[in-house]
């Protein structure tokens, strides 16, 4: 058995919560700003199109009510409706690499000999993984906690102004 402590706001007013919102997205968002940069910086820059198709998103999920902050690449369609370059690789080529495979063509225009039709399959040899956008935040944690300490102590005022009306309580959780 776990012992996990669950928070209670009895102050529901609607400001409060607006505030706690925007502020929690703030925070999320400042993060997202140092771990995209350094993402940028960390992909491999072959035609500089895969780093212009990072992107990070704070929202507030609506089942839990919980800000989460997504940090990732955008898709290609989302690439070219925010007016981005779109690149030809997959980002999960980059993250998680690929196993060695033939690429095959069925209709290109190839060179004949008369025994080997040159340009109609070529092996590929694999690519490992970098783990690129795991360890850049992993690696960045500090300085994205650093970068979130303005909105959070700004949280934090707004949470004492609201007259500090906090129930904490203790609970055994089954794990």
């Amino acid at each position: 058995m776990a012992n996990s402590s669950s928070t209670k706001f009895i102050d529901t007013s609607k400001e409060v919560k607006d505030t706690m919102v925007k502020l929690s997205k703030s925070a999320l968002r400042a993060g997202g700003k140092v771990a995209g940069k350094v993402l940028k910086e960390e992909t491999k820059k072959y035609t500089g199109r895969l780093a212009k198709q990072i992107g990070y998103w704070a929202r507030i999920d609506k089942q839990t009510g919980q800000p989460e902050l997504q940090l990732g690449y955008y898709s290609k369609s989302r690439a070219k409706k925010k007016g981005k370059s779109v690149s030809h690789a997959n980002p999960s080529w980059l993250e998680f690499g690929t196993n060695p495979h033939i690429i095959s063509v069925n209709s290109a225009k190839t060179l004949t000999d008369g025994v080997i039709d040159y340009g109609k399959s070529v092996q590929h040899p694999g690519v490992r993984g970098e783990a690129t956008l795991r360890n850049s935040v992993f690696d960045n944690i500090d300085a994205i906690r650093e970068a979130q300490e303005e909105y959070l102590s700004e949280l934090n005022k707004t949470i004492e102004e609201a007259g500090g009306k906090i129930e904490e309580s203790e609970e055994d959780e089954d794990v």
